[in-house]
């Protein structure tokens, strides 16, 4: 009886270190996502905000 409870203890522990893990790794993917968008935002902020310019001219 005792050594199944200590199974299922070390099954349970073992499930939540993965799931620990797997969030660890979409953490990670979500940063590098935000990270390239924000230098894709950046690079093309200059070309974009003349476009918006330009755009904002034709209806005044």
């Amino acid at each position: 009886m005792f050594l199944n409870q200590w199974q299922k203890t070390i099954i349970v522990a073992q499930l939540y270190r993965e799931r620990g893990q797997g969030l660890a790794e979409y953490e990670l993917i979500i940063t590098l996502i935000a990270l390239v968008c924000v230098l894709a935002i950046s690079a093309i902020g200059g070309s974009l905000s003349d476009m918006i310019t330009t755009v904002a001219a034709i209806f005044q």
